[in-house]
């Protein structure tokens, strides 16, 4: 049985990996943290020309590999006018809350470091900036000067555990960056066939710009099947608290069945352990499984139900978004068993029974109708 990997464990990474601060473009203290949490699990590193991370684990002659990835950004605010303490910030990526509180409040940083700072945005104005996925401008008011270039972030918490619940200022998808981790790790020492590699993309929620260069400049093997790791919206028979989903496809692209199998295989040797699984098609946003399928690649996805999708609260505000332990876990476990599965290029158990019809099948519907 694969190495398994302690929930507080899980929960330490997560909390080293939620921590900084990110925004598109600014993804840089995160994937300074999820390069920390790989070296010291003795797993190296290394760093493409878009500054994203890439990481393998690797045991025995692997007949197919796998690629997960999972973006290091989440939907946030970059100041683009700036006179003393007041200026001007635009949404990066997907904020469309239904109703913007006359205050948000904000913690704004640089990414050069140095100490954060309280900030209050007011006034939005609508503004459509389709680069930078962007429809919303305001007016922000800070404690301290501020810089065109700094980026704000929601003033909530990082990561706060209450039993099976984790309320987080970006799920989407640092939950997704853990899990990656988390199976890196718990692949460690194990001796049945793998090859798993990982990319740690920037830029996702502004156009899924970093997975797009990944698959256009060929950063990772070609002939390796993509799974997309994402903190997606919650739906209807993808509730959070009832296991990971395995994504059938997102709002835009549904994704390839073969990358799906070793999923499926994974699902089935999951289901024999009692661990809960799902699987559906998840249409409450695109993926980056989307930037890969759309351009040939074999690709396909699995997905932390994820309440409050986007910070959007029920009243129609900002809120933290929502996963589940539980849900964590499973995903966990079914990155590892199939990381495995594509080792030894498993089936699913019922596939070999329907592969070929059967010859007394075959030759009885070739009979000719009876006459009379």
């Amino acid at each position: 049985m694969p190495r398994s990997i302690e929930p507080d464990e899980v929960l330490s990474i997560l909390a080293h990996i939620a921590l900084p601060p990110t925004a598109p473009y600014h993804e840089w203290g995160v994937l300074d943290a999820i390069r920390s949490e790989l070296e010291r699990g003795g797993i190296p590193t290394k760093t493409d020309p878009f500054g994203q991370v890439h990481a393998r684990v690797s045991a025995g002659g692997a007949k197919r590999a796998l690629v997960f990835a999972a973006h290091t950004d989440h939907p946030a605010f970059e100041v683009i006018e700036a006179s003393g303490k007041a200026g001007k910030a635009r949404v990066l990526g997907g904020f469309r809350q239904r109703v913007f509180p006359p205050d948000v409040a904000v913690t704004v940083h640089g990414d050069a470091g140095g100490a954060s700072f309280a900030a209050i945005l007011t006034e939005p104005v609508a503004d459509i900036e389709p680069l930078h996925n962007s429809t919303t401008v305001c007016r922000i008011d800070a404690e301290k000067p501020l810089a065109v270039g700094q980026f704000a972030v929601l003033d909530l918490p990082a990561a706060d555990v209450a039993g099976d619940e984790i309320r987080m200022r970006a799920a989407d998808d640092l939950a997704g960056c853990a899990l990656i981790v988390s199976v890196l790790l718990a692949l460690r020492g194990e001796r049945a066939p793998h090859d798993v590699h990982a990319i740690f993309t920037r830029a996702e929620e502004t156009g899924l710009y970093g997975a797009r260069l990944a698959a256009e400049d060929g950063l990772l093997p070609r002939d390796a099947y993509v799974i997309s790791v994402e903190a997606s919206r919650a739906l209807p028979g993808a509730e959070a608290g009832r296991g990971i989903v395995v994504r059938a496809g997102d709002l835009h692209n549904t994704f390839s069945n073969e990358a799906e199998r070793y999923l499926r295989v994974a699902r089935e040797r999951l289901a024999e352990r009692g661990i809960p699984t799902q699987r559906a098609l998840l249409v409450g946003g695109t993926c980056e499984a989307s930037s890969f399928v759309r351009l040939g690649w074999t690709a396909t996805g699995i997905a932390l139900p994820n309440i409050n999708y986007h910070n959007a609260a029920a009243d129609g505000g900002f809120a933290p978004e929502i996963v589940r332990l539980g849900d964590l876990l499973s995903g966990i476990a079914l990155g590892v068993e199939a990381a495995l599965a594509a080792g030894e290029d498993a089936d699913e158990s019922w596939w070999p029974d329907v592969r070929i019809t059967p010859t007394v099948i075959r030759e009885r519907l070739q009979r000719d109708r009876p006459k009379g």
